[in-house]
């Protein structure tokens, strides 16, 4: 009987018992009894993914899909620091993860041997909990196994969820003939059921009940008042929410992650962002802010709030502080619909004039992007997103890249049309792993995906082309080539001639079609908005994954945003 071996077999059948049945593998050899214990598990998928930075963000994407951890293994050495991004991600975006890694006993560490590092705690403060698995012998016990993993579960999907880690040493030989028949335990009751080795205890968060009386009495006396809605893909509040904004009379501003950006209701300024623009909108600012959910991406919110008289509350289910301003007078975490039907308001104060202007300005910006945008023939960066988000079907999920392309279709994105999920990876705001973690949530989901994505962030991930190849329902990858970093266009640093370019616009001069077949994926490269549609229409309609490379100048789009907040600013 091979102790390493059998040592994984629990390890792994109690993650699957407990949920967590989706297994992302890059191989090695030190890791080898556990990839063979998930890939012998018959409840186990598995994917295979040989860069551990891709698998890892494929894992992440995954649990953003189904609320649920998937399983990293991978191998010791530098393997394991290639986790390190997305750990970061996910640990920033309470995002469950579990991460085993494999690694050296401890008397080949530290004494020159080969591919062995310090592991232990590898991951500092990101993970949710991190624990060592001595290397297995006939004195470990099953119970202290199974523990660990029940407790490592719990963890990471708990009241602030996020990625855990669990280090396994191991030591030669890994396997022995015959292992693949091997079933013994010594824990004969957990082997003959099928249920988790330890009662998982209930998460019980108690009502403040004072602090909603001073949220009530702070509602009554409040003359303007927001509600801003941060990222959450959760739509079970949607109603509450709305409900909520209607008893107040009080707009509801809607980060673009939201489940609410994108619906149609006169309660919902869809285009906060660009409103902000208008000088009007700062003149009667707010005395009250209810913050719910997550935190938001637009800094034009940030900015505007910052610095004003107001009394700010945020009402969360996790424990994570988000204040960047430093303004927030109170914090409750618990369950948003709970937390909304327990404050009760007698009489609010009038908010009609309040609203009314939030949603003018609303109708009149809507009016302005469509009479700018609908008619242009050639292809622009805010008329992608524009567009997007009006020819996207229902059943499509849509993920959004760093820098531009979140905020331009948080900027020109319509309501309507998109009744799926949008997300991002925003808890580090990174430009890694977002092509693997377009794949890993298409795994979750198991429907149609668009990706809308810059050419320098799709050249940080481009082995994992791999990933969307292999997806079973198609990923259209729409890529912004403006041949290096646009946003830095947007940024002061653009003055200064002599850097600018090459040490932050970075051009490339690099075209994506070999790369495209050189994953077998199909391609387009329209010219004009007339054969974006045609091409986005067909790939729809395709059962496979295809990129569609969209060439823009970032001078170009620089100018095209001033006129277009010129005219905003003078509607």
């Amino acid at each position: 009987m091979n102790q390493n071996l059998v040592t994984s077999e629990w390890i792994i059948e109690e993650f699957i018992r407990l949920g967590a049945t989706q297994f992302v593998i890059s191989p090695g050899s030190r890791s080898t009894p556990l990839t063979a214990a998930a890939a012998r598990n018959p409840k186990a998928n598995t994917t295979v993914h040989i860069d551990e930075r891709g698998a890892a963000y494929f894992a992440l994407g995954h649990a953003k899909a189904t609320g649920k951890p998937a399983v990293l293994i991978c191998t010791s050495g530098t393997a394991v620091a290639n986790y390190f991004p997305a750990v970061v991600e996910a640990s920033m975006d309470n995002v469950p993860m579990i991460v085993l890694t494999a690694d050296r006993p401890p008397e080949l560490i530290d004494v020159g041997a080969n591919q062995a590092i310090f592991q232990n705690n590898i991951y500092g403060v990101y993970p949710r909990l991190s624990l060592n698995l001595p290397a297995p012998d006939e004195t470990l016990s099953s119970g202290h196994i199974l523990n660990m993993v029940d407790r490592l579960y719990d963890v990471a999907t708990g009241t602030r969820p996020g990625p855990v880690h669990l280090n396994c040493q191991f030591r030669e030989p890994f396997m022995e003939n015959g292992d693949e028949d091997n079933h013994q335990s010594s824990n004969e009751r957990w082997r003959k059921s099928n249920v988790r080795f330890t009662q998982k205890d209930p998460d019980n968060l108690i009502i403040p009940v004072e602090q909603l009386e001073m949220i009530r009495k702070k509602i009554e006396s409040s003359h303007r008042g927001l509600i801003v809605v941060g990222r959450s893909m959760d739509p079970r509040y949607n109603d509450a929410i709305l409900d909520f904004s209607k008893t107040l009379n009080w707009p509801i501003l809607p980060d673009v992650q939201s489940t609410l950006r994108f619906r149609i209701d006169t309660q919902i300024i869809n285009h906060f962002d660009l409103i902000l623009l208008k000088n009007n909108i700062t003149e009667s600012p707010p005395d009250m802010v209810i913050h719910l959910l997550g935190a938001y991406t637009s800094k034009r919110l940030l900015n505007y709030l910052n610095h004003l008289k107001i009394f700010y509350v945020v009402i969360k289910e996790t424990p994570e502080r988000i204040d960047p301003n430093h303004q927030v007078d109170l914090m409750i975490q618990g369950n948003i619909k709970t937390i909304i039907d327990s404050i009760h308001c007698s009489q609010p104060a009038a908010q009609t004039d309040w609203i009314n202007h939030w949603q003018s300005s609303e109708v009149a910006i809507r009016q302005r992007i469509d009479l700018q945008l609908e008619s242009e023939s050639s292809i622009s960066e805010p008329g992608v997103s524009y567009f997007l988000s009006r020819w996207m079907t229902q059943n499509q999920s849509l993920m959004l890249a760093n820098s531009m392309p979140i905020r331009e279709m948080e900027m020109f994105g319509m309501a309507g049309k998109i009744r799926g999920p949008v997300f991002a990876n925003r808890g580090a705001s990174g430009i890694d792993g977002l092509l693997a973690t377009a794949a890993g949530y298409q795994s979750g989901s198991a429907s149609p995906l668009t990706l809308l994505i810059g050419d320098l962030a799709f050249l940080h991930d481009l082995n994992s082309l791999g990933l969307i190849k292999q997806s079973a329902h198609p990923i259209i990858v729409v890529l912004i080539n403006n041949e290096g970093g646009g946003i830095f266009n947007f940024l002061p640093i653009t003055a200064e001639i002599d850097i600018f370019e090459p040490f932050f616009g970075t051009p490339h001069d690099l075209s994506f079609e070999k790369a495209a077949e050189l994953f077998s994926l199909n391609y387009f490269q329209p010219n004009t908005m007339s054969e974006l549609n045609q091409n986005y229409l067909q790939a729809q309609n395709n059962s496979e994954s295809t990129i569609i490379e969209i060439r823009t100048d970032r001078s170009e789009n620089y100018a095209l945003h001033q006129k277009l907040f010129d005219i905003i600013r003078d509607s």
